[in-house]
């Protein structure tokens, strides 16, 4: 039962607001409790409706559903807060068709009204967990839904580095980088890297070299509970990056390991009812239509 509700906004601008004014007004009428996201809806009228403001800390155990009103970016950012509280998480995409957000605002809100009376499909993915050492100290910590990706920050220069698989010395390669992605993030980055497209029920990862320097170098992909390591090569020099969904970085050099495995918990998607992703990646890449 959805009694609280968390409503998540797009950052960095208005489209939001119309589509959360409707939402607070359709919750309200159904005496539901409404708490907006302080980091992406700071600028919204709050006191027209009473509803509280708060940080994300003081969210902490206070909703039983979270709404992202935005795109898919919005929608990783609040994936990656919401899925240690094991509360489950429906996107309503507000541009082009999503991946992740996918309930129109035309019709969200017959959307909402099945979801409270329990008609909907819930679907549980995988996040993966980042930590680097430095050393044997950790440094850096966090959490990618789509992927993580090894780089060189600017300079149009490859990196070298080796990947291990649990221990076991997988390959050294020269490339600008590598990306390890989720079967979510298999239709991110890691697609137009010319990785595969893996479905999302599936427990693997997937490793896409980016523009490696030997054709050798192919996608592989990997038992979802395996841990994965990239170190530098011994012959480098200078720093790289890791990016988490694009969106968290940290640099790193020679002396570092970046070590990623899959998350403890499951995130908990809602779709409508009847949501088929095989007809969404026909839609999203346009398969089946004339040339």
């Amino acid at each position: 039962m959805f009694d609280r509700i968390a409503i998540f906004g797009k950052y960095n601008g208005f489209q939001s607001w119309k589509s959360i004014d409707k939402l607070i007004k359709f919750f309200q009428d159904r005496n539901k409790q409404v708490l907006l996201d302080q980091t992406s809806c700071q600028d919204f009228p709050v006191e027209r409706y009473g509803v509280p403001l708060l940080s994300r800390d003081k969210m902490l155990g206070q909703f039983d559903l979270a709404i992202v009103v935005g795109g898919d970016g919005t929608f990783l950012d609040v994936a990656r807060f919401v899925v240690d509280q094991q509360k489950p998480i429906l996107g309503v995409n507000l541009g082009r068709l999503g991946f992740l957000a996918d309930v129109s605002p035309e019709s969200m809100l017959s959307t909402m009204e099945d979801v409270l009376n329990g008609t909907y499909d819930c679907e549980e993915r995988n996040l993966l967990s980042v930590a680097i050492f430095d050393q044997d100290e950790k440094v850096f910590e966090h959490l990618a839904f789509n992927d993580v990706v090894i780089h060189k920050p600017d300079a149009p220069k490859m990196i070298e580095f080796e990947t291990f698989i649990n221990g076991r010395f997988l390959k050294s390669q020269r490339s600008d980088g590598m990306i390890i992605a989720t079967p979510t993030g298999s239709t991110a980055y890691a697609l137009s890297a010319g990785g595969p497209i893996v479905d999302p029920s599936l427990n693997v990862l997937t490793l896409v070299s980016i523009n490696p320097h030997t054709m050798s170098n192919r996608p592989f992909v990997v038992d979802g509970d395996s841990q994965i390591e990239l170190r530098a090569h011994e012959n480098c020099n200078g720093i790289a990056r890791i990016t988490c969904d694009g969106q968290i970085t940290f640099e790193i050099n020679a002396r570092h390991r970046t070590q990623v495995k899959r998350h403890q918990h499951f995130i908990k998607l809602i779709h409508p009812c009847g949501h088929d992703y095989f007809q969404l990646l026909r839609a999203k890449l346009h398969w089946g239509e004339k040339l």
